[in-house]
Protein backbone atom coordinates (compact mmCIF):
# COMPACT_ATOMS: atom_id res chain seq x y z
CA UNK A 1 0.00 0.00 0.00
CA UNK A 2 1.18 3.51 -0.84
CA UNK A 3 1.68 5.75 1.92
CA UNK A 4 0.05 9.24 2.28
CA UNK A 5 3.05 10.84 1.60
CA UNK A 6 4.21 9.32 -1.22
CA UNK A 7 0.75 9.69 -2.70
CA UNK A 8 1.21 13.45 -1.95
CA UNK A 9 4.65 13.40 -3.41
CA UNK A 10 3.65 11.45 -7.02
CA UNK A 11 0.84 14.51 -6.64
CA UNK A 12 3.24 16.95 -6.77
CA UNK A 13 5.24 15.53 -9.55
CA UNK A 14 2.04 15.29 -11.36
CA UNK A 15 1.35 19.48 -10.91
CA UNK A 16 4.99 20.04 -12.00
CA UNK A 17 4.30 18.17 -15.27
CA UNK A 18 1.34 19.96 -15.78
CA UNK A 19 2.05 23.05 -14.95
CA UNK A 20 5.52 22.84 -17.87
CA UNK A 21 2.57 21.94 -20.35
CA UNK A 22 0.06 24.84 -19.39
CA UNK A 23 3.28 27.55 -19.47
CA UNK A 24 4.10 25.62 -23.07
CA UNK A 25 0.55 26.29 -24.04
CA UNK A 26 0.32 29.58 -22.86
CA UNK A 27 3.74 30.66 -24.40
CA UNK A 28 2.94 29.62 -27.94
CA UNK A 29 6.74 28.55 -28.07
CA UNK A 30 9.63 27.15 -26.22
CA UNK A 31 9.33 27.51 -22.42
CA UNK A 32 11.48 30.09 -20.99
CA UNK A 33 13.91 27.84 -19.27
CA UNK A 34 14.66 29.88 -15.98
CA UNK A 35 10.90 30.60 -14.83
CA UNK A 36 9.90 26.65 -16.39
CA UNK A 37 13.15 25.63 -14.06
CA UNK A 38 11.75 27.26 -10.98
CA UNK A 39 8.28 26.47 -11.36
CA UNK A 40 9.14 22.64 -11.72
CA UNK A 41 11.72 22.22 -9.54
CA UNK A 42 9.84 24.28 -6.92
CA UNK A 43 6.90 22.21 -7.14
CA UNK A 44 8.48 19.07 -7.87
CA UNK A 45 11.07 19.26 -4.73
CA UNK A 46 8.92 21.32 -2.29
CA UNK A 47 5.28 21.01 -3.13
CA UNK A 48 5.03 17.73 -0.94
CA UNK A 49 6.62 19.05 2.26
CA UNK A 50 4.99 22.53 1.54
CA UNK A 51 1.65 20.70 1.19
CA UNK A 52 2.05 18.45 4.72
CA UNK A 53 3.33 21.31 6.93
CA UNK A 54 0.61 23.54 5.71
CA UNK A 55 -1.79 20.67 7.20
CA UNK A 56 0.61 19.63 9.82
CA UNK A 57 1.22 16.11 8.83
CA UNK A 58 4.73 14.90 10.77
CA UNK A 59 4.84 11.48 8.77
CA UNK A 60 8.78 10.33 8.72
CA UNK A 61 9.78 14.05 8.45
CA UNK A 62 8.26 16.17 10.95
CA UNK A 63 6.88 19.68 10.08
CA UNK A 64 9.55 21.89 11.75
CA UNK A 65 11.95 20.10 9.23
CA UNK A 66 9.66 20.71 6.24
CA UNK A 67 9.28 24.16 7.00
CA UNK A 68 12.95 24.54 7.04
CA UNK A 69 13.59 22.83 4.19
CA UNK A 70 10.76 24.75 2.13
CA UNK A 71 12.29 27.88 3.10
CA UNK A 72 15.81 26.09 1.81
CA UNK A 73 14.36 26.18 -1.81
CA UNK A 74 12.69 29.21 -1.25
CA UNK A 75 16.15 31.41 -0.58
CA UNK A 76 17.95 29.17 -3.37
CA UNK A 77 15.62 29.67 -6.05
CA UNK A 78 15.17 33.21 -5.94
CA UNK A 79 18.77 33.74 -4.96
CA UNK A 80 19.46 31.68 -8.21
CA UNK A 81 16.83 33.89 -10.15
CA UNK A 82 18.47 36.95 -9.24
CA UNK A 83 21.85 35.67 -9.69
CA UNK A 84 20.61 34.73 -13.45
CA UNK A 85 19.30 38.03 -14.29
CA UNK A 86 21.07 40.32 -12.72
CA UNK A 87 24.18 39.08 -11.37
CA UNK A 88 26.44 40.73 -14.07
CA UNK A 89 25.38 44.13 -12.06
CA UNK A 90 26.98 45.51 -9.08
CA UNK A 91 25.78 46.97 -5.33
CA UNK A 92 28.31 49.64 -4.50
CA UNK A 93 31.74 47.54 -6.10
CA UNK A 94 30.58 44.42 -5.32
CA UNK A 95 28.87 42.36 -8.36
CA UNK A 96 25.41 40.51 -7.33
CA UNK A 97 26.60 37.26 -8.10
CA UNK A 98 29.18 37.43 -5.54
CA UNK A 99 26.50 38.28 -2.78
CA UNK A 100 24.07 35.63 -4.19
CA UNK A 101 27.17 33.27 -3.72
CA UNK A 102 27.62 33.99 -0.53
CA UNK A 103 23.93 34.40 0.43
CA UNK A 104 23.91 30.75 -0.72
CA UNK A 105 26.97 29.33 0.89
CA UNK A 106 25.35 30.72 4.23
CA UNK A 107 22.03 29.50 3.72
CA UNK A 108 23.00 25.61 2.92
CA UNK A 109 25.71 25.48 5.89
CA UNK A 110 22.88 27.09 8.34
CA UNK A 111 20.34 24.59 6.68
CA UNK A 112 22.73 21.68 7.32
CA UNK A 113 23.74 22.85 10.75
CA UNK A 114 19.73 23.51 12.05
CA UNK A 115 18.98 20.11 10.34
CA UNK A 116 21.74 18.42 12.48
CA UNK A 117 21.21 19.60 15.76
CA UNK A 118 17.91 19.01 15.80
CA UNK A 119 18.28 15.84 14.51
CA UNK A 120 20.98 15.05 17.23
CA UNK A 121 18.34 16.31 19.98
CA UNK A 122 15.50 14.23 18.71
CA UNK A 123 17.74 11.08 19.03
CA UNK A 124 19.03 12.09 22.60
CA UNK A 125 17.12 9.95 25.05
CA UNK A 126 15.51 12.02 28.18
Amino acid sequence: MISRETAVHLVAVGLAFGSLLAVDAATDGPVPSVPAFLLFYGVVLGGAHFYLAVRGEDGMVPVASRWRYVTLLAVLFTTGAVITYWGDRTVATVEIESIGTAIIGLTLVAYLLTESIDGYRASRTE
